[in-house]
């Protein structure tokens, strides 16, 4: 057998591969290209084979193809699920398409691969209409429509499946109907496989499969299949139109991305697609922004939508892949909260998925700091999470140092975090949404300094929450086109004012002044679209309670914390070189050259000292 190229190898694995590709061969179809004929695969056919192959052999029944348009992808899907349905007696499986067109489409293409299998694959048919096949081994498949407006009704109610096809997910409407169905599907089964293949079209409930896939790579498999694993994308070179369009020349950010799909795909790409590309882009597309999307070169071009997501998405990708090749480590911290604020504790986890509290960098004794807080539904309706961003402050630039996100506290207990917070950064300055909740959570901050103030709240000396009131102030709002006074505490949001710190967010990011540790900020910020004055998650599953409290840090920064810092030259470098100078004095004086007051200390000895009291009252 004659060796096959780098992007048209398949996994060396016979069970999967034999058993595949001989069902395939007794297969015809209708094709565009050659009428009714067998099927025969495109290279992008043989590289969804090789994915699939490759999953199943590692135990992987949970599959996310993001493709380009028009690769024969669900054709040869819809070989797989009939072969799946007949080598698997009793099957229950569902097709999911987007509209009653492409479920009547797919009817008809499963009809011809039935009726075109010879003795030894064929299968009785029991029943197949518009709703379902019925197969004589027990196997069975519905077809579903998911619809493509919001008000389409919840599909798949009141079955239980084993097997999923679903198809051009991009255009499902209702989001809430498609997850309905997804809860219906097992977990355990040993034969289960289910396949969601879709063209990407933006930020949508596909981006939300496709994410969910990537960062599990344990239990799915995220794969991802270009417009260049098509031969047919490439023009003849003795044609007229190749000689037009491919002149020997290379631009740069052309040979960017050749050099991309051969480090991340091990695809060379060729003049002739070269040349495809840029007639299609030319002559068919209308926009670069287009193509992007339906011929994507790699999985972080799929989702580009021109004119929707506010933050730049070239940036934001860029950034999300500075993350994650080279990430910033963390501690990771829970709280557990009591009845009231001295009965909070906080401990260490080694689990990212349990940590509320992520700390990036601890405190600085030097550093001035901003801290952002949207609490739950503050922002929003949707904003589910309360957060709270702590950024170390610069003349030219803001530094995320640590992320409190969670659902589980109330108004009250998101009041104990930010003192926590603020204590242990101490030079703050605190800004919180105070529109909904938000109200509540600054006044329970003002009961605690009124029980300080007391006595009722003992004042620990070891853990830097002295100084909470002391430090730590209110931003204080002025419109910018007022004179006069009419200073207001902290922040309420309106069209304008969120207008113009989401704009100023933006430019941060696009000047690379806003520095943004934690993975999830990013991707909060990257699925951010604007719809007239109000900046929504493109999925309606998504969330942006990291990306409200970073613009309010953002805003404290710039109206407060900047200006003096421009005065007096604490830049980044600058504001480094102290730290070296310190750290070099400390280490001369051989005292400790990691900050005392780590995020435990504080909880970790109000602990003892509350267990050495019940000691007391014992002998007492």
């Amino acid at each position: 057998m004659a060796r096959k190229k780098k992007n048209e190898a398949l996994p060396a694995q016979p069970r999967w591969l034999d058993l595949f590709l001989n069902f395939i061969s007794v297969l015809s179809i209708d094709s565009k290209e050659t009428g009714v004929s067998t099927l025969n695969l495109y290279g992008s056919q043989k590289r969804y084979l090789a994915e699939l192959i490759d999953g199943l052999d590692r135990d992987i029944h949970t599959f996310v193809f993001l493709k380009a348009r028009q690769l024969g992808i669900s054709t040869v899907a819809l070989a797989v699920d009939l072969f799946w349905l007949i080598a698997h007696p009793g099957m229950q499986g569902a097709i999911v398409t987007d509209t009653d067109g492409n479920r009547d489409k797919f009817r008809i293409i499963l009809t011809r691969m039935l009726a075109s299998l010879p003795a030894g694959y064929r299968v009785d048919v029991k029943l197949h209409n518009r709703a379902n096949l019925v197969l004589g081994n027990g196997s069975t498949l519905d077809y579903l429509v998911a619809g493509t407006r919001k008000t389409a009704t919840k599909v798949g109610i009141s079955r239980a499946y084993n097997f999923l096809h679903a198809t051009e997910i991009s255009n499902f409407g209702a989001i809430e109907g498609i997850q309905s169905l997804f809860a219906t599907l097992a977990q355990k089964h040993p034969d289960r496989l289910y396949m969601f293949e879709s063209t990407a079209r933006g930020f949508n409930l596909f981006y939300t499969l496709w994410q969910q896939a990537r960062s599990d790579p344990m239990t799915q498999k995220a794969a991802f299949i270009g417009w260049w694993a098509n031969e047919q994308y490439a023009l003849d070179e003795n044609s007229e139109l190749f000689k037009r369009y491919w002149d020997g020349m290379v631009e740069v950010e052309e040979q960017e991305r050749i050099n991309n799909v051969w480090a991340k795909y091990g695809v060379r790409i060729t003049p002739q697609q070269i040349a495809w590309y840029r007639w299609m882009e030319e002559t068919q597309s209308g926009s670069t922004g287009l193509m992007d999307q339906d011929y994507p070169w790699d999985e972080d071009d799929a989702f580009l939508k021109t004119g929707v997501t506010f933050f730049p998405i070239k940036k934001m990708v860029s950034l999300i892949k500075g993350i994650t090749s080279s990430p910033v480590p963390f501690l990771g911290y829970a709280y557990e909260f009591g009845e009231n604020f001295m009965d909070t504790k906080v401990h260490s986890v080694d689990d990212a998925d349990e940590a509320e509290l992520k700390v990036y960098e601890e405190p600085s004794e030097i550093g001035q700091y901003v801290i952002g807080v949207d609490p739950a539904y503050g922002d929003s309706d949707n904003a589910d999470n309360s957060a709270i961003e702590v950024y170390r402050c610069y003349a030219d630039k803001l530094v995320q140092v640590a992320e409190f996100a969670s659902a589980n506290p109330i108004n009250v207990q998101v009041a104990w975090v930010l003192a926590h917070l603020a204590g242990l950064y101490k030079n703050v300055m605190m800004i919180i949404e105070l529109t909904g909740p938000g109200e509540a959570t600054v006044l329970e901050l003002k009961h605690l300094r009124q029980l300080f103030d007391a006595g009722a709240l003992p004042i620990p000396g070891d853990g830097g929450m002295e100084d909470i009131f002391g430090n730590a102030r209110w931003f204080m709002y002025h419109r910018s086109d007022s004179p006069g006074a009419g200073y207001v505490f902290n922040w309420k949001a309106n069209q304008d004012s969120t207008t113009t710190n989401y704009t100023q967010a933006k430019d941060l990011i696009v000047l690379d002044m806003l520095v943004i540790n934690s993975i999830q900020c990013a991707l909060e910020f990257q699925g951010i679209v604007q719809e007239g004055g109000s900046f929504e998650p493109a999925v309606t599953t998504g969330k942006k309670d990291r990306v409200s409290a970073t613009t309010y840090a953002v805003r404290a920064w710039g109206d407060w914390c900047r200006p003096s810092m421009i005065a007096n030259k604490e830049t980044f470098e600058n504001e480094m070189q102290r730290e070296r100078a310190l750290e070099a004095q400390r280490e001369a004086g051989g005292q400790a050259t990691m900050v005392s007051h780590v995020i435990a200390d504080f909880f970790d000895k109000k602990e003892q000292q509350r267990e050495d009291d019940e000691i007391d009252r014992m002998w007492e």
